[in-house]
């Protein structure tokens, strides 16, 4: 079964009772997106080829009254590792 979206892998957190989704798909042929969603909207998008942990790869501002900051870090060396900010407090990560 083909797929437009291969290897998909996703992470969905409840924050205040809103789902919080990152989403993350490649295929051999070096295509691929991150993308992040808050309760089904599509809040932000990067295709870069390499994440390393180091910067924001996706974020949003200013969402909401209760949520004035998302903000996710990914790595990928062998396993996607995701680390997802609310307020500047961690609420998920991959070990």
């Amino acid at each position: 079964m083909k797929t437009d979206n291969p290897n998909l892998q996703e992470r969905i957190v409840d924050f205040n009772g809103k789902e919080i989704k990152v989403s993350n798909w490649w295929n051999w042929r070096g295509q691929g997106a991150a993308d992040l969603y808050l309760d089904g909207e599509h809040l932000d998008q990067d295709t870069s080829k390499v994440a390393t942990g180091r910067k924001v790869l996706l974020s949003k501002y200013d969402v909401s009254e209760d949520i004035k900051s998302i903000e996710v870090y990914a790595s990928y060396f062998f396993k996607l590792k995701l680390k997802i900010l609310v307020n500047g407090n961690i609420i998920y990560q991959d070990k």
